[in-house]
């Protein structure tokens, strides 16, 4: 195993007290007190930011909470980064320096989408949200300073989902294309089972798949599955280009694959880029090397 991972792990297993409560064990307002505790740490430090401006974005229910990273070197390409966390946590805060990161190794303004989560916003509220957001910061490219022609769309496990299904919205509601690439980083495209999670067992490291059918409840209930919910089952025509970065530590393994052969199948240009070893949120974690060999690769697709 990669040394760095395994010390990570080991560090985990250390640090865990024996009993601590599951996430899925939790409440959901519990939960995402713990994911704030939890990637703290790896919150501190990295790029120093030009400006930094929280913001409200007008959405059908009301103002969505929003925050701008402005880098140094901004070129004028614009980035709508939607944070992992299963739909139910994950914030802001649990993702500004991998925002920070993003906009300063893309030279772009990224702004980080605070959508509201399930199960006080059970799907399609949060899908809503993003897809609200997607047109304000396109209609309002100039203001931000952004190029309208150069806007970019991602985000990390249930964000890069909701980017994947924003990209559907958006091309089903008959909007002109807004974003000219997708950046989609260990999300899950399917519902129903993949050779990944079939291996991945009663395993527990970052995800396991207790937490993600808990994630699932709270999101989806019973809405059926449709486009939106599982997009590799989706008609993909017309989607941008898009990279996808995943490990093989990670029970969404297959779900990037899958994606990345259907956009191919859609005739939509996708990379897929597959890490040893990684394991779920490994971009959250600064000190991996991957995670830096990541950050490149999401930047030459950018510039590209």
């Amino acid at each position: 195993m990669n040394p760095q991972i395994r010390a990570f792990i080991e560090m985990l297993a250390a640090a865990i007290p024996p009993g601590t409560p599951k996430m899925w064990q939790l409440t959901p307002a519990q939960a995402r007190e713990q994911g704030e505790r939890f990637f703290a740490p790896f919150n501190a430090g990295g790029p120093e930011m030009a400006e930094v401006r929280d913001c409200l974005v007008p959405g059908r229910r009301g103002p969505i909470a929003g925050r701008l990273h402005v880098p140094r070197d901004a070129t004028g390409s614009g980035l709508l980064y939607l944070h992992g966390g299963g739909f139910v946590v994950g914030s802001l805060s649990t993702h500004d320096r991998l925002a920070r990161e993003l906009a300063q190794r893309l030279g772009a303004r990224v702004l980080s989408l605070d959508y509201a989560l399930a199960p006080e916003h059970p799907y399609p509220e949060g899908l809503d949200d993003c897809v609200d957001a997607a047109r304000w910061m396109a209609a309002n490219a100039a203001e931000l300073e952004m190029d309208p022609s150069r806007l970019l769309i991602g985000g990390d496990s249930a964000g890069a989902s909701l980017s994947a299904a924003t990209l559907l919205r958006l091309r089903d509601e008959g909007s002109a294309p807004l974003f000219r690439g997708a950046i989609l980083l260990y999300g899950r495209f399917t519902v129903g089972e993949t050779e990944s999670l079939r291996a991945w067992g009663d395993r527990e490291l970052i995800l396991s798949r207790t937490q993600m059918r808990w994630f699932a409840q709270h999101y989806a209930g019973g809405a059926t599955p449709g486009p939106y919910l599982a997009p590799a089952e989706a008609d993909l025509r017309g989607l941008p280009p898009a990279i996808l970065v995943v490990g093989t530590l990670d029970p969404l393994l297959s779900d990037s694959e899958l994606f990345a052969a259907a956009l191919r199948r859609a005739g939509v240009p996708a990379e897929l880029h597959i890490y040893q070893d990684g394991i779920h949120a490994f971009l959250q974690m600064p000190m991996f090397d991957m995670t830096g060999d990541a950050l490149e690769k999401i930047a030459a697709f950018a510039k590209r």
